[in-house]
């Protein structure tokens, strides 16, 4: 039910412009007098009431007007009705004079073909046929050609230039035959000689030729060269045939002065094939004073030298130096065969016969099969088993070696004497083990001008491994010029301070000269993690009091950089001080709900409000220049009698004007607009 039953029944405040109540609706005479604004008119009483209200129109005072009929149009005598366009059209302007360019008048419209013709200056061309001559147009410019600027220019036939062109892209791409057609492309193919210049060697600039199945030839003639240099790498890469041939010349393959390594076919496997074996082609392979080496990596392989063809023939010769076979790694020589009645016969004349008297290797005398035995005699003379080269093997079986296991004091000496030698103590055989012991003496293991290397298989080699407090030092010896390199060629796992539980880890950090690099100048294509442990670390990075340039990833390949993390609150700061921080290139914002925002506040700062009094306020900032860019926005038009336009003018390094405008009015302040208003201000470079 109603909140009132009776239609008189509430008495609450009455209804004004300003708020909600009770009134009543007027009469028609209230209506017609104007003069209370306390009463609701009705449409009825408004219609009544509005010949009253609404005056008839003159020419000075606004009101009601009828429409002229055509007759009354034409008869040109009343000054109390209105024209419509079309009435206005049935008038004959009887006397007014012609259009001209400097005379309003009445004028002709131009046919078609009058404006194709392009020559009557006397008549009017419409959009229509102006858009009907552009359908087929003349020659732009005439005879003498002027400048034209177009933000499309395209052609459906041949469009030609004759003369220079310079073309710019500003901000976005310039595409040349991008479309599907299969027409050729020609760049510079006249008779003329000319210089083509494609790129340059700015910043991240790059060139990309791509070619289908029709391939990419790259031809000169006459004396002209084919130059590709490159102050980086060149990589040529070909997932079919790769010829490099030569028809007039020899081809040369690091033939210049430059001390680099030629590698050919070092990776993958391959069979590599160097000479012919056509007419009298040669093969000559030389070099300097390192020497000559045929299969002398360290992969175990079979090399083979010559063939069992008809009366094919080995000739190993050499000058005044000695023939050496197998005096490198340790391996297995077999001369002769176990074949038939073969027999190996070793002369040497008047001089001695010597078994491996050059480099370390395996001499096996005599075997194990049998009842064979080896006796090794000496009279009172010294026994000596000396290998100058080679290796010296002492086998027992399951026996015991024993080497001065006696109480006697003494000096064991092994492979202490003054010559180059090869030393190895105990077996990777199972489970082997080799013990070197020590009592309250010193165990010092010297390697004085070679290599020192210590292997232990695919078991675990400990270095103070034991829970003695002591001090590990590697290549701390005096002030002299040490390589020092931790991990090979493998896929080498290594690990520093991978379990300590406390102490510091210091790469470099007494280092007052010199570079430290990590992970080498190569061409890496692994992954390098640093702290990528789950544990919360502090990670820091050029973080001491020296002024540092720090550069991550500026090289010229397409880099992919990323700074900071994603994950819930996660924050990234990028501090700089006076010198600022420089963004080359777009910055997007492609999250979902990121915002870019500024601090505000201080009379530095960048971002901030503002109340306009009587038309104006000044708002001081510092930092402000006179380049800057002030963008601002009302926010509230607070107790303003009227809003004018915002301005502002600056005042650099010292503050910023906001004034509000009267519209149409230039320099004039609308004293009556009290508003506030929001800004943020952005600099120019």
């Amino acid at each position: 039910m109603p909140k009132f039953q009776s239609p008189v029944g509430y008495t609450g405040p009455k209804a004004t412009t300003t708020s909600l109540g009770q009134a009543r609706f007027a009469t028609v005479a209230e209506a017609d007098a104007g003069d209370r604004d306390d009463l609701i008119i009705s449409p009825a009483t408004l219609d009544a009431a509005g010949d009253l209200l609404i005056p008839d129109a003159t020419d000075t005072v606004k009101g009601k007007i009828r429409i002229a009929t055509d007759a009354e149009a034409v008869a040109g005598v009343l000054d109390t009705v209105a024209m419509t366009p079309y009435t206005v059209g049935l008038i004959a302007i009887a006397g007014a004079p012609l259009a001209s360019e400097v005379l309003a008048g009445i004028a002709e419209l131009a046919t078609q073909a009058e404006t194709n013709t392009g020559t009557d200056d006397n008549r009017i061309v419409t959009p229509l046929k102006l858009t009907g001559r552009f359908a087929s147009p003349p020659a732009i410019g005439g005879t003498t050609p002027a400048a034209g600027s177009f933000t499309t220019l395209g052609a459906t036939g041949l469009a030609t230039l004759s003369g220079s062109a310079t073309i710019t892209t500003g901000a976005t791409a310039l595409n040349l035959a991008s479309d599907a057609s299969t027409g050729a492309v020609n760049i510079g193919t006249g008779a003329g000689a000319r210089v083509l210049t494609l790129g340059n060697v700015t910043g991240a600039t790059g060139v990309t030729i791509n070619t289908g199945t029709a391939g990419f030839a790259l031809n000169t003639t006459g004396t002209g060269d084919v130059v590709v240099t490159s102050a980086d790498t060149v990589l040529i890469d070909s997932a079919g045939v790769l010829e490099l041939n030569s028809s007039a010349g020899v081809i040369g393959i690091g033939n210049d002065a430059v001390s680099q390594n030629i590698n050919i076919g070092t990776a993958g496997v391959r069979t590599v094939t160097v000479g012919s074996a056509t007419g009298a082609s040669q093969v000559a392979i030389v070099g300097g004073t390192a020497g000559t080496s045929l299969g002398g990596n360290a992969i175990a392989q079979t090399v083979t030298v010559g063939n069992q063809t008809g009366a094919s023939a080995v000739v190993i010769d050499s000058g005044t130096g000695a023939i050496n076979i197998g005096t490198a790694i340790a391996k297995t020589i077999t001369i002769g065969n176990a074949t038939g009645a073969t027999s190996v016969v070793l002369n040497s004349g008047t001089g001695a016969i010597n078994i491996g008297t050059s480099i370390a290797k395996t001499i096996t005398i005599g075997n194990a099969t049998g009842a064979t035995a080896l006796v090794l005699n000496a009279g009172s003379g010294a026994s000596s088993f000396t290998s100058v080269n080679g290796t010296l093997t002492m086998n027992t079986g399951t026996g015991t070696i024993a080497l001065s296991s006696d109480a006697t004091a003494t000096t064991v000496n092994i492979s202490t004497g003054a010559g180059v030698k090869a030393l190895t103590l105990g077996s990777t055989n199972t489970t082997s083990s080799t013990t070197l012991q020590s009592g309250s003496g010193a165990l010092n293991v010297t390697s004085t001008n070679g290599a020192l290397t210590v292997n232990s298989g695919t078991g675990a080699l400990g270095i103070s491994t034991d829970a003695s407090a002591t001090t590990v030092n590697i290549g701390t010896g005096a002030a002299v010029v040490k390589t020092i390199s931790i991990g090979g060629t493998g896929a080498n796992v290594i690990a520093v301070a991978n379990t300590q539980t406390g102490g510091s880890y210091s790469l470099g950090a007494a280092m007052t000269t010199g570079t430290i690099n990590i992970g080498g100048t190569g061409a890496h294509t692994g992954t390098m993690t640093i702290a990528g442990g789950t544990g919360a670390q502090a990670i820091n990075i050029a973080g001491s009091t020296g002024g540092k340039t720090v550069t991550i990833a500026n090289g010229a390949g397409a880099n992919a950089v990323t700074i900071g993390s994603t994950n819930t609150t996660s924050a990234t700061t990028i501090q700089a001080g006076s010198g600022a921080i420089n963004l080359t290139g777009n910055v997007n914002l492609t999250a979902v709900a990121t915002k870019i925002s500024y601090n505000g506040g201080a009379a530095t700062d960048f971002i901030g409000t503002g109340t306009l009094t009587a038309g104006t306020v000044t708002i001081a900032n510092t930092n402000i220049a006179a380049t800057d860019r002030i963008f601002i926005q009302r926010t509230a038009a607070n107790a303003s009698t009227t809003l004018g336009e915002i301005s502002y003018t600056i005042s650099a390094g010292a503050s910023f004007t906001v004034t509000s405008l009267i519209l149409g009015t230039p320099g004039s302040t609308q004293t009556g607009d009290v508003s506030s208003f929001a800004y943020f201000i952005v600099g120019q470079t």
